[in-house]
């Protein structure tokens, strides 16, 4: 085999685990959110929200250190995802750009309010009076960081549905999960209830969407 076979073979081996690496995101992820407990309404009474960050405080603290992780392997998918992408548009990667600036976006934006969290949980006992402040800033910022994945799944179902990169149902699946997102970022600056319930919606079909994309892409660099 020859060194540029050879520099191939390893390219499409990291690759591959770049895939992977998108898998164990949406794990960490998912786990997190898990963990944390069940948020209060966003129109919650500051009591109530400050039982939330006591009640679940390890939790919280957990999964704002396995959101932190998750970042590492994040960076490695959206490579594997660019190289992927990058190609199928033939006049230059438009789409496949605003799909990568959307996630650095909202990548960002929950980075800051998932430490918002965390840093309140570690000193609950001097803190626990700015939880109601801390609760509403951080809703506020994962709004602006569902407007991020919003643009970023959006791109990648144009890209799904023009190029057929991956089955057309993924298309609609990621269009599902733009639509919610798009609706959700009214956190950013409304309290309604309402919106907690589109959130969850979008956050979560669009983990389905990585996973699935992930599993797909890896199954076809391997054949």
């Amino acid at each position: 085999m020859t060194e540029k076979a050879m520099d191939a073979a390893v390219d499409s081996a990291w690759e591959k685990r770049g895939f992977l690496a998108g898998v164990i995101f949406v794990a960490l992820n998912v786990v997190g959110l898990v963990i944390s407990g069940t948020p209060p309404a966003l129109d919650a009474s500051g009591e109530k929200i400050q039982e939330y960050f006591v009640d679940n405080d390890s939790g919280i603290k957990l999964a704002a250190i396995l959101f932190a992780i998750s970042l590492i392997f994040a960076v490695a998918w959206l490579g594997s995802l660019w190289r992927a992408i990058s190609r199928l548009e033939p006049r230059g990667p438009r789409l496949a750009l605003m799909a990568v600036v959307g996630f650095v976006i909202s990548g960002a934006a929950a980075g800051v309010a998932q430490a918002m969290f965390g840093a309140l949980t570690t000193r609950i006992d001097t803190l626990g009076g700015g939880s109601e402040f801390v609760f509403a800033v951080a809703n506020a910022l994962f709004g602006i960081s569902l407007a991020g994945i919003a643009v970023h799944i959006l791109a990648l179902a144009a890209l799904t549905m023009r190029s057929g990169f991956l089955p057309a149902w993924t298309g609609w699946l990621a269009l599902l999960s733009a639509v919610a997102c798009a609706i959700a970022t009214g956190t950013a600056g409304s309290n309604a209830g309402w919106l907690l319930a589109i959130n969850f919606v979008g956050f979560l079909s669009w983990m389905l969407w990585v996973l699935i994309a992930s599993c797909l892409l890896y199954s076809r660099k391997a054949a």
